[in-house]
């Protein structure tokens, strides 16, 4: 009885054995007797196998034996496939699938397959690539090695992937069931950095214990540099903690070392300390610089506090906040304030300065509000610091200062909108501030107030006049930078100004263009100015007067257009054809005389003057405005009738290119443009013509070139009572026989040599370089050439004033890892040479060396810096600087 039970339950397990390999021989080919023999002899003899240990617990494992080979037997190939094993109840909770490229061989005694091959095993998450894989349903593990080929060089390591995750290593053991593996040699990449490891154990909490370890940024097999680590574990997307460790570089280690180590290995931002650069400056001394704490608040908005500290009593302090709410807004505010002393104090060298800067950039995005936006664009600062704290050449030749806080609204299906800013703009040479709170302008697009609402036939005359309104209103102040906070009411100057321009457009002879327009102006304004002579200080007195003016005006005018076309065309030589387009205009603008004493906007006073002719004292009138340095001005004084001419010329040829197969000509421009403008004012009594201005633009090659010119019909004569020059009403042809007096000119060019263009700066890359962007390294380039020069000539009246700016940049890849990169230019005033730097880089694969040297000037200065590229690692580096304090 006992037998027959032990028979029926070998049978029950033959037949469960069975029923899971069953699908195996649908889908492979049969192994059996001498074919099995011949196959299994053939694949010992390419791999030959050492003992793998049964339990995955015991780390014991010896090193895989492998027998170097090109290829395997292509008679035993089998085709790639693709198997579904059905799991053990309560081993496995998915699915086992896998594949190999070459064959697949399935050991039913022992429970085991082979795959051989680019094999492929996926379970759930994790898939596993190896040149060789071994599967134990038995024990419901797999294990897999790379292949040694005939050149002694590894193919096919096994690469590990749980999720984000990826391991590659030597050899890989892992149990399906209790979720453990034992992995030899491996190599994690971490998001930029990566963790080699002798021996290392996977657990089920996904945590990784390793011995004999390397960390490091250098994604070579074997790194240039690496911490080498005793021991460690890792948890995954928190943080890495090892043992003692030590800095080796080529391998050749270092006494740098740690009794323990601590590696961030969190996906995102993550709060922790910024370690501060030490170094010496001869006037502020020893110091500690951008040293301080970052803190990711969340995933919207960090924090960064940094400082100075410096032996001579010189500190700084720096903040920054950055925010970002996807599909809302973006943006950051930058506020620092430092305290300088150089020298000691007492001694005649010694100065101190308080310095500050705040800059807040706020971009709204465009799906957030369609119909409104908000933006900032602030940067105010001390006018001396930039002259201090500038490490970029742009921002230490910057002179202005532009700051704004601007709101926009549209209303929908209606022609209005409204605009309301707050602006500074701030100089740094004088210190002069001008505010303006606020900035308000509030439009009407243009309407057809006649235009038929169920028109019939063709649009008549009047439908096409169109109207349109505009409201300004604004609130100025000029000052100084310490008299910001001291300024009152009274000392701004504000107004608002309405207008509504009423103008339409008739075709006339076809071929020209008639535009009529009419305008209306009207200012408001809070005070008003009276002048009279104070005989003691010889000097005009302002007084201004509270309370409530209005001025307005109007003016009406015409113009004509049309364009002429010339075309000549040539039927040998390469010249093709040459085209001219002409574009003459004539306009007409009337507008009244404002001045006169009805409209009350203008006044005199009576100063005395010397008058150099006779020798005795004169007594002169002087006619102001009341509106005078009003924000939208006064209406203008003596009337205008004025006629403008203007032409405009554009001049383009063709020439043959037989190097074009498709259209065979090439067009070139000659003149991109070349315009003549000038007006006549028939209401004036003398003076009734304006300067001819003259201008162009053109291209040759890669030179860029444009010019202008302004010519003078009249002549000029010195006035008696202040030895100045003005124009009189004399032609300048009377006076010299010369038709025109050039009193300004100006032509610039520059020209831009590379062999490809240069591709834009990464924002991502430039916003890693805190302060420094001019570090940008482009290598794509292998040299660029960029010259600037501009000349200027004016002679209003007597006195001639000539100015040379010339600037050049450029860059040079000295070989594929060395660039060499300079700017600078020529002071022509006092024959020397402008602000230069020359920038030396050296790219050292995971490491980077820079020299950046300003050879003369205030900011002379040097710094030379060896350090790591990625910013895990930012603050291994070694430097050497001479800082521009020191020539103070």
């Amino acid at each position: 009885m006992y037998e027959n039970f032990i028979i029926l339950r070998l049978i029950n397990s033959l037949l469960r054995l069975l029923l899971v390999f069953i699908p195996l021989f649908l889908v492979t080919e049969s192994i059996a007797g001498n074919d099995y023999a011949t196959y299994k002899s053939t694949k010992n003899a390419v791999f030959q196998q050492s003992v793998i240990p049964d339990t995955i617990d015991n780390e014991n494992i010896s090193d895989t034996v492998v027998q170097e080979i090109d290829s395997i037997n292509s008679n035993i190939v089998q085709p790639d496939t693709i198997i579904n094993i059905p799991p053990k109840k309560n081993d496995i909770d998915n699915p086992v699938f896998y594949n190999a490229l070459d064959s697949s061989f399935f050991d039913l005694v022992e429970q085991k397959a082979y795959l051989y091959g680019e094999a492929k095993v996926v379970y759930g998450d994790i898939t596993l690539t190896a040149e060789y894989i071994m599967m134990d349903f038995g024990q419901n593990e797999v294990y897999a090695h790379g292949v040694t080929d005939t050149a002694g060089v590894v193919q096919g390591k096994p690469i590990f992937t749980q999720g984000e995750e990826t391991f590659d290593a030597d050899t890989i053991r892992y149990n399906f069931r209790s979720k453990k593996g034992l992995i030899k040699e491996v190599t994690t990449d971490m998001d930029g950095s990566y963790l080699h490891g002798g021996k290392t154990k996977k657990h089920p909490n996904d945590q990784v214990h390793l011995t004999d370890g390397k960390f490091t940024t250098c994604d070579l097999e074997h790194p240039h540099f690496y911490f080498k680590i005793s021991k460690a574990i890792v948890i995954p997307d928190d943080k890495i903690v090892s043992g003692p460790a030590f800095l080796v570089i080529e391998d050749i280690p270092t006494p740098l070392g740690l009794p323990f180590g601590f590696f961030p290995n969190k996906k995102g931002s993550t709060s922790g300390v910024i370690m501060p650069e030490f170094g010496e400056e001869v006037n502020r001394g020893f110091f500690l610089r951008n040293g301080g704490y970052y803190w990711a608040i969340n995933d919207y908005v960090d924090f960064r506090l940094t400082g100075d500290i410096y032996t001579k009593g010189s500190w700084a302090v720096r903040s920054r906040v950055n925010y970002k709410l996807r599909y809302k807004m973006n943006g950051y505010l930058d506020a620092s304030y430092n305290v300088n002393k150089i020298g000691y104090e007492g001694l005649d060298n010694y100065s101190s300065n308080n310095l500050y800067r705040i800059v807040w950039r706020h971009t709204q995005d465009p799906k957030a509000r369609p119909n409104s936006t908000f933006s900032a664009d602030v940067n105010i600062s001390s006018s001396a610091y930039d002259r201090y704290n500038a490490y970029s050449t742009t921002n230490f030749m910057q002179n202005n200062k532009q700051s704004s806080i601007s709101y926009s609204k549209v209303w929908p299906n209606s022609p209005f909108s409204l605009t309301a800013a707050l602006r500074q703009t701030q100089n740094s040479r004088d210190s002069s501030v001008n505010l303006t709170l606020p900035d308000v302008s509030f439009n009407m697009s243009r309407i057809y107030p006649f235009k038929r609402k169920n028109p019939v036939g063709g649009a008549k005359w009047y439908e096409i006049i169109g109207i349109s309104y505009s409201a300004l209103l604004t609130n100025q102040l000029n000052t100084k930078e310490d008299s910001i906070l001291t300024s009152v009411w009274t000392d701004f100057n504000n107004g608002i100004k309405h207008t509504i321009p009423v103008n339409t457009s008739i075709k006339i002879l076809k071929f020209f263009s008639l535009s009529p327009s009419f305008t209306y102006t009207e200012r408001w304004y809070t005070k008003t100015l009276n002048k009279h002579w104070d005989t003691t200080e010889n000097i005009a007195i302002n007084d201004y007067q509270s309370g409530f003016s209005r001025a307005w005006d109007y003016n009406a005018g015409a113009s004509l257009n049309t364009k002429l076309y010339g075309l000549a065309q040539f039927r040998k030589g390469p010249l093709y054809a040459i085209r001219h387009v002409l574009t003459p205009s004539v306009s007409f603008q009337y507008r009244p005389d404002f001045g006169t004493p009805n409209y009350g906007y203008y006044d005199e006073y009576d100063r005395i003057q010397y008058n150099t002719n006779t020798g005795q004292y004169d007594t002169v009138s002087y006619i102001y405005s009341i509106y005078e340095g009003a924000p939208y001005g006064s209406p203008t004084r003596g009337g205008a009738g004025s006629v403008s001419f203007n032409i405009a010329n554009n001049l383009e040829t063709k020439v043959r290119n037989r190097a074009d197969t498709v259209t065979g000509n090439k067009k070139i421009k000659i003149l991109e443009s070349l315009n003549f403008s000038t007006n006549y004012n028939i209401m004036a009594d003398s003076l009734n013509w304006s300067p001819v201005n003259m201008s162009g633009r053109t291209r040759i090659g890669k030179l860029e070139l444009s010019f202008n010119s302004i010519f003078d019909p009249y002549a000029i004569a010195k006035d008696p009572y202040n030895d100045i020059y003005k124009r009189i009403n004399k032609s300048e042809f009377s006076e010299t026989g010369n038709l025109f007096r050039i009193t300004s000119a100006s032509l610039s060019t520059s020209f831009s040599l590379n062999p490809r263009s240069s591709k834009n700066k990464d924002e991502n890359q430039t916003a890693m370089l805190y302060g420094y962007p001019d570090a940008y390294v482009d290598f794509d380039v292998p040299w660029n050439i960029r010259v600037s020069y501009n000349l200027r000539y004016d002679k209003p009246y007597d006195e001639k004033i000539i100015t040379q700016t010339l600037q050049f940049s450029g860059e040079l890849n000295l070989t594929a890892k060395w660039k060499i990169r300079m700017s600078s230019g020529w002071d022509f005033a006092n024959n020397k040479i402008t602000y230069t730097v020359i920038d030396v880089y050296r790219d050292l694969h995971c490491w980077e060396a820079s020299l950046r040297l300003i050879p003369f000037g205030i900011h002379k200065s040097y710094t030379f810096q060896i350090n790591v590229k990625s910013a895990i690692l930012q603050d291994l580096k070694l430097s050497k600087r001479r800082s521009w304090y020191d020539n103070f």
